[in-house]
């Protein structure tokens, strides 16, 4: 939900900088070479992983492979995509992106301030109303734009306040660090399909979004060097990290088994962090950010043909054992 906030708030930015004239189709073409390439590489990768090292049949991975390429596997199946799960909050992306330009155009068109504040804020809280008299909260449409549309508004929300809010929120103080620690806890505890939990995790989440702008140690760290690094990483962390965990379970799960649950948490942090953080570097650098230059397509054209030779190959290697 944080994300889905945070997304909100990078694809306001512009419209709320009145930048220079809008194009959709440009808007489009651009995240379509940023995002897909290397989520087709690596839903990819996965699907014929699970095709080799499960008993899925081809036809019916061939189903959950597509309707997962094409943002519509929440839908379609009631359900996660099989080859990689986290990839249900990428389908909600998806439908935001499509919705984000004009809801935003229409939002900052509004010259009063305070006025289209409060009518923002009206009409999240509104919708969450809504959400929970239809239903929208649960699976499957829990994994839908309608399942998280007020966490985007709350990151336009706070995309008016960073561009015209600056002198306020560039003034920094301790109280308003509390503010994101009380905020974080009460998201921990707030994230249910209940109305009033929504409702206070709504007011939680823009809580800890001014901590970030006003807080001096939130601001603080997230300014750190390291940190922006590891930002930059995201979207690579976010498609690869829950098949890499897997992977390193197979080799640690059972080690510490029988210690207790704070000791075994313990290992698997000190293990796992490093490797996905290590890992995750490497895959940025050689698969997406290849694929965030001007000949993306032509890497990931180059990319298909390079699995096209890995299962030809592997289709000879076994026609050979036969």
């Amino acid at each position: 939900m944080i994300f889905f906030a945070l997304s909100g708030f990078i694809l306001s930015l512009p419209f709320a900088k009145q930048q220079s004239t809008f194009s959709y189709k440009t808007y489009l073409k651009r995240r379509l070479t940023r995002l897909e390439p290397p989520f087709i590489f690596w839903m990819t990768v996965f699907g014929i992983v699970l095709l080799f090292k499960s008993n899925i049949e081809l036809a019916e991975l061939a189903k959950h492979y597509v309707a997962s390429l094409f943002y519509v596997h929440n839908i379609s199946f009631g359900e996660f995509s099989v080859i990689n799960p986290v990839a249900w909050s990428l389908e909600v992306e998806i439908q935001y992106y499509l919705l984000a330009p004009f809801i935003a155009i229409f939002y900052f068109r509004l010259e009063d301030i305070k006025s289209r504040r409060a009518l923002l804020l009206s009409l999240t809280t509104l919708f969450i109303i809504y959400q929970h008299l239809f239903g929208w909260q649960y699976l499957p449409i829990r994994a839908s734009i309608l399942g998280q549309f007020q966490h985007f508004l709350v990151g336009m929300l706070m995309a008016d306040v960073f561009v015209n809010d600056s002198k306020w929120h560039n003034i920094k103080s301790y109280g308003y660090d509390l503010l994101g620690l009380t905020s974080i806890l009460l998201m921990m505890f707030t994230w249910t399909e209940e109305l009033g939990k929504s409702l206070l995790f709504m007011v939680g989440l823009i809580g800890f979004f001014t901590s970030c702008l006003k807080g001096r140690l939130f601001y603080k760290f997230l300014t750190l060097q390291w940190v922006a690094i590891i930002g930059g990483m995201c979207y690579t962390i976010y498609l690869t990290h829950l098949p890499m965990l897997e992977l390193i379970y197979t080799v640690i799960g059972k080690f510490g088994y029988s210690s207790p649950y704070w000791l075994q948490l313990s290992i698997s942090l000190i293990v796992t962090i490093p490797v996905i953080l290590f890992s995750s570097m490497i895959f940025y650098k050689y698969i997406e950010q290849p694929f965030m230059s001007r000949d993306a397509f032509g890497q990931m054209k180059r990319s298909w043909l390079g699995i096209v030779k890995f299962l030809k190959g592997q289709h000879s290697l076994k026609a050979e054992q036969k």
